[in-house]
């Protein structure tokens, strides 16, 4: 069966982390990645009907969920198709020839900052700290403007894209560093072909309970009674209500036993929001 190239929009430009995990799902051909310069801006776009596809960092293993991210799933009417995950490696990246002592100013995102602290405190003390919009951007920019006293915080593919060196490899802090990254689609059936990795048969709910005690306890029931292994559970405040949280729950589910969950979850009178079964 022949597929026309689908759109798909991301957060980060070509060579950031986010276009590291749309190559290692889709592979180079089957998509037209779509730079977008935040999440908010991506789930915008869908909402525009810009695209197909979208793809998004969900959560990092040292940071936690991404709740932008969280929230934008809620209202985008996309579901969760595949799911990957990146070992974040970042990097000390110059133009050629640059030394560690001649750099003045070091750019990146704000987390990519965060996660190299302790090596830029240690080994690059004398320059300052920027922030910037895409850890593939902050490349860019200093290729651009051709000074060798700055430097970029970014992973490989940016360096090889740019064709700049890397100073320093892996300076994170913490070695054990991974982000989730979801692909999103209007159309399932149809763009799961699209995709290299295997489903692994999970799937993700949002789950609003009855601001009543034992309520979520009730709805944890549900799990038990089917069998069902949750694999995470993360409770996010409903604005506008004071102490009432809704619920983000992955669970080891096919998707017959999914829609069973989610009926039994809404007879309780719970209101769930499926996300998708990958």
């Amino acid at each position: 069966m022949i597929f026309l190239m689908q759109k798909i929009l991301t957060q980060g430009e070509l060579g950031s982390f986010h276009y590291e995990a749309i190559v290692k799902l889709f592979g180079q051909d089957s998509v037209e990645i779509i730079p977008c310069p935040s999440f908010a801006n991506v789930f915008a776009r869908l909402e525009n009907n810009d695209a197909e596809l979208a793809l998004v960092a969900i959560e990092n293993s040292l940071y936690g969920n991404i709740n932008e991210v969280s929230d934008g799933l809620e209202t985008s009417k996309m579901q969760i198709i595949a799911e990957t995950e990146l070992s974040i490696h970042q990097n000390l990246i110059t133009l050629p020839g640059v030394a560690v002592a001649d750099i003045r100013k070091v750019y990146s995102h704000f987390a990519a900052l965060a996660q190299c602290e302790k090596y830029l405190a240690d080994n690059v003390p004398q320059a300052e700290k920027i922030e910037y919009e895409d850890t593939a951007a902050a490349v860019r920019y200093i290729v651009e403007q051709n000074d060798p006293t700055l430097a970029a915080i970014a992973g490989h593919s940016a360096a090889d894209l740019y064709d700049v060196q890397i100073l320093a490899p892996q300076i994170e802090d913490n070695a054990v560093n991974f982000t989730k990254f979801a692909a999103l689609s209007r159309n399932p059936e149809r763009d799961r072909q699209l995709i290299r990795e295997p489903l692994a048969g999970k799937s993700s709910i949002i789950l609003t309970t009855g601001h009543q005690p034992g309520a979520l306890y009730e709805a944890l029931g549900i799990f038990v009674s089917h069998q069902i292994n949750l694999t995470k559970l993360q409770s996010r405040p409903i604005a506008g209500e004071k102490w009432h949280y809704r619920f983000y729950l992955d669970f080891e589910a096919n998707l017959e036993e999914t829609m069973r969950i989610i009926h039994d979850l809404e007879s309780l009178d719970n209101a769930v929001v499926f996300l998708g079964n990958y």
